[in-house]
């Protein structure tokens, strides 16, 4: 495979033709006000959704996509994690190798220019692909009642997560977010965070997105119950600072099974 200076891989036609679909949506969605609107919330704020992200005849072909590596390769998991204060994860997960052998417009997505321009505008600085392969893209689904993806801070710098798949808010599954915190390994410390800064909710549905600084936004998906799923695409980012860091996977290779390459 031809692989660029910046890391990613050359794009392919079938990927170049999904760029154009994600460029040719946002020129009509995320340009002038609304564009503006994306990056003081972000600001503000360190999470900001993005609704009607993707384009809705792509999003069809990306639930079908994602939906059927999930029914066929889905793994159970339950675990609490030390890491971030004992906080637990239950859901059901696919980890990238799995997803760069089927899911072809989910590794489109990942690599698209269009995509990381987007949200490279959003943030405030130019964003690029995750120098661990592991944390390009896995998906997740919370799909039994009680599932949740507990409080936690990622470490590289921005996570960005496709939403296919959405309970109503009643039933659970939002998002919430507690900017301007910060992760200490060795002693992580949820309770404080709670009680030292805002927690911030976010009902999404699908083909919305959203972008949230992770490294010092700590953040969780409340448990769902009731009968529908939220299943969503994780996707991660880095800043140029993440690029000259040393960065540990522990919690991303428990959960999603570790680096395809």
């Amino acid at each position: 495979m031809t692989v660029t200076e910046s890391g990613a891989p050359a794009l392919t036609r079938e990927m170049q033709e999904v760029d154009a679909r994600y460029e040719e949506h946002f020129a009509t969605r995320f340009t002038g006000e609304a564009l503006g609107g994306l990056q003081e919330r972000f600001r503000a704020e360190h999470i900001v959704p993005i609704r009607g992200f993707c384009p809705p005849d792509l999003l069809a072909e990306l639930q079908r996509e994602a939906f059927g590596i999930m029914d066929e390769h889905g793994v159970d998991r339950k675990f609490s994690f030390e890491i971030t204060d004992g906080t637990p994860r239950q859901m059901t997960t696919v980890g990238q190798p799995v997803i760069k052998d089927h899911g072809p417009l989910i590794h489109a997505t990942y690599f698209s220019p269009a995509v990381k321009s987007l949200l490279g505008s959003v943030v405030g600085e130019d964003v690029y692909t995750c120098p661990y392969a592991g944390e390009h893209y896995v998906i997740s689904r919370l799909g039994k009642n009680g599932d949740t993806h507990g409080w936690h801070w990622d470490d590289y710098t921005y996570g960005f997560i496709l939403v296919l798949q959405a309970p109503g808010y009643r039933d659970g599954g939002f998002v919430q977010a507690v900017p301007h915190t910060s992760w200490d390994k060795k002693n992580p410390d949820v309770h404080g965070a709670l009680l030292k800064s805002q927690v911030r909710s976010y009902h999404l549905e699908a083909g919305d997105a959203y972008v949230v600084k992770t490294d010092t936004t700590m953040h969780r998906v409340y448990p769902i119950r009731g009968e529908t799923s939220r299943t969503i695409v994780n996707m991660t980012l880095a800043s140029g600072a993440d690029l000259t860091r040393q960065i540990t996977h522990e919690t991303n290779d428990a959960l999603f099974g570790g680096d395809g390459a």
